[in-house]
């Protein structure tokens, strides 16, 4: 799944738009998935991420924006419907499972 660069700009506005939503910080997103702030900022900046951690971050963002009651953004590229075809080009993870690895 390749994004060219009106698509990118899209992706990296919404990932924002909605990590505005949860009140959460990059260092804080970075903590609770157990990455770098470098990796979570990459991913939100849609350039030099694994795909893998752009989904899993947008992933995160709206299960926070959910959790707390809220409506997540929609996502042009993001969608539910583009992640099947991702998930054929590389493996993506579940973000319950990290979720619930968390409150073991």
């Amino acid at each position: 799944m390749s994004l060219n660069t009106r698509e990118r700009a899209a992706t990296r506005d919404e990932l924002l738009t909605n990590l505005a939503l949860t009140q959460l910080s990059p260092a804080e997103v970075a903590g609770e998935l157990g990455f770098t702030e470098e990796r979570v900022a990459a991913a939100l900046d849609v350039a030099g991420a694994r795909p893998e951690d752009i989904w899993l971050v947008r992933d995160y963002i709206d299960y926070s924006i959910r959790a707390a009651g809220a409506t997540p953004q929609p996502y042009s590229s993001l969608s539910e419907d583009m992640r099947a075809a991702a998930q054929t080009w590389f493996p993506l993870v579940d973000v319950r499972t990290i979720i619930d690895g968390k409150s073991t």
